[in-house]
């Protein structure tokens, strides 16, 4: 019998309830479990939503039930800690027993920190890093109406706080109920179908790379893939059923990011920061590089992740990684530094703030601040060739 120490098991957090099809969101009043519940709810909505049938219905639908829901909407784009709080203030005030956040990743995330505010202490900005309150949130109901970000599903939530972005991962932010009404998403912008679907593929390709993926995670990674792979030209092209099936690949990859990601998503922030764009533009502009950066995973993963990609059995990550720059391309997104209309000469200070700021200790190959920086150079151009020789020839360590 041994005497160390047992292995830490990898934990998959899935939402207790996911509600599928058009028109749910109606429903979700009858469908709050907590005591308490139903009889005081804060609204999180994305400000252009606020005025949409569907938010409107929602609302009558909970004054039916003789609810009068408390309707926060001031998160933009770019969610900050005094967006948070404001509303935390809020529904702490009205001591809410469910949270129901409807939007966007930003909205979302907002909905977590404030469902965990309502209970516990402090402000957004004292709850950064992986925590674990102490007191049990209210009831938490997330409704996505866009199809990449996945936070209907993570324990991840990310707002921007002193100009920079910061991380929240708790057990509590997992929904008690998540719903997906793709009548929420089917008259998105081209654009946002683009970026957000994009989002989605560098959530499923970089869970599959990280050294913390598991079996399950792997599983729902590639049907990701392969659903955003198989409908993001059709839906940036107006397609409301392919639209609807990324609104699942969202939720599938937002399920393979209990694994994480890696480097892709550090030089999106680092991207963001010089030139701001969507979450989504930035992380697909970087995935193609991310692949290159760490073509030299072990075989097994690179096989899933090639094979999911391009669309049949193959280990040619070189083929996955140009297949991906091609549909970044072809539904309107940046594929280069040049393209996203990144400044010249910002590659070092890029780098510094990938590696420093957003380290990821489950990418393959080292984040080494001179290799960042040289495949920072090869995505000035473009030069895809470029970046798998950063670190071609290497040692690992």
């Amino acid at each position: 019998m041994s005497s160390g120490h047992p292995p830490s098991p990898a934990t998959f957090l899935a939402p207790k309830r996911t509600w599928v099809g058009a028109d749910t969101l109606h429903a979700v009043p009858h469908g709050l479990t907590r005591p308490g519940g139903a009889g005081s709810v804060l609204l999180a909505v994305d400000r252009v939503l606020v005025d949409h049938p569907s938010v409107r219905l929602l609302v009558e639908e909970f004054r039916a039930l003789g609810v009068v829901p408390e309707v926060v909407s001031d998160f933009g784009p770019e969610l900050t800690s005094d967006q948070v709080d404001s509303a935390a203030w809020v529904a702490r005030a009205r001591g809410v027993g469910a949270v129901v956040g409807v939007g966007g990743g930003s909205v979302l995330d907002a909905a977590k920190m404030i469902a965990l505010l309502v209970t516990n202490d402090g402000t957004s900005s004292d709850w950064f890093g992986a925590v674990e309150p102490p007191h049990r949130p209210p009831e938490l109901v997330l409704v996505p109406t866009t199809v990449g970000t996945g936070a209907e599903v993570t324990r991840v939530s990310m707002i921007t706080d002193g100009g920079e972005k910061r991380i929240a991962a708790s057990a509590a932010f997992v929904p008690d109920l998540v719903v997906l009404d793709e009548r929420l998403v089917a008259d998105l912008p081209a654009p946002v179908v683009a970026s957000t679907g994009l989002d989605a593929l560098a959530h499923a390709s970089e869970s599959i790379l990280a050294s913390s993926s598991t079996p399950l995670t792997e599983v729902h990674a590639e049907t990701a893939i392969r659903l955003v792979t198989g409908n993001l030209d059709a839906a940036y092209g107006g397609d409301r059923d392919a639209t609807g099936r990324l609104l699942v690949a969202a939720y599938h990859a937002g399920l393979a990011l209990n694994a994480g990601v890696v480097l892709g998503h550090s030089l999106g922030y680092a991207v963001n920061h010089e030139r701001p764009l969507p979450h989504g533009t930035t992380t697909g502009l970087a995935l193609p590089y991310t692949i290159a950066y760490n073509h030299r995973v072990e075989e097994r993963r690179a096989t899933l992740l090639a094979s999911a990609l391009v669309g049949e059995p193959t280990r040619d990550l070189r083929a996955a990684a140009e297949e991906v720059l091609a549909l970044v391309r072809r539904v309107g997104q940046p594929g280069s530094l040049n393209e996203a209309g990144v400044p010249a000469g910002v590659e070092d200070a890029m780098a510094r703030r990938t590696v420093e700021l957003y380290p990821r200790p489950t990418n393959p190959e080292p984040m080494n601040l001179e290799r960042v920086r040289a495949l920072l150079t090869t995505m000035r151009d473009g030069d895809l060739e470029g970046a798998f020789a950063v670190t071609t020839g290497m040692e690992s360590a």
